[in-house]
């Protein structure tokens, strides 16, 4: 579905084929995190390395720098969170946001990390409703993702 819109969005160009190894990885992420609960570090952490350079490639140093700054403030702020709530938050989950920091920017990640958490809300508050608690935590990852890549196909 990602490369799908991003060849709708972007066609052949070179941004699109750019984003294509992000967006398989952020596919990826949603498809484990849903079934297994798990976002692997063979995923997340080529993903980080991958969406820095392409900072580099397409905005120069300045990109590279809104990249880093990004991946920092993301993986960081979430990395805080997952103190704070003493394992509500995974490592994985962690990883993720610095990718999409890196690729995205803090501000794009933050926005991806704030509608996914609207997202997973909504979704507890239907099994509630339905009375089917979750015997599990809801995979947030497959939501940081789902937002993430979207995020990366629509912006400018």
């Amino acid at each position: 579905m990602f490369a799908l819109l991003a060849l709708g969005r972007f066609g052949w160009s070179p941004q699109g084929w750019g984003l294509l190894p992000l967006l398989i990885a952020l596919a990826l992420v949603i498809v484990l995190d849903l079934r297994s609960r798990i976002i692997p570090d063979v995923i997340t952490l080529p993903a980080i390395v991958y969406a820095l350079l392409l900072a580099l490639v397409l905005g120069g140093t300045a990109g590279l720098a809104e990249g880093g700054l990004g991946m920092a403030a993301a993986g960081g702020g979430v990395w805080l969170l997952a103190i704070a709530s003493r394992g509500g938050i995974g490592g994985g989950d962690i990883k993720l946001m610095a990718v999409l920091g890196a690729a995205l920017g803090w501000k794009g990640a933050l926005i991806a990390f704030a509608l996914s958490q609207i997202a997973a809300g909504i979704v507890a508050l239907v099994l509630i409703i339905a009375r089917r608690r979750p015997g599990e935590a809801l995979p947030v990852g497959a939501f940081i993702a789902f937002f993430g890549g979207l995020i990366l196909i629509a912006r400018p």
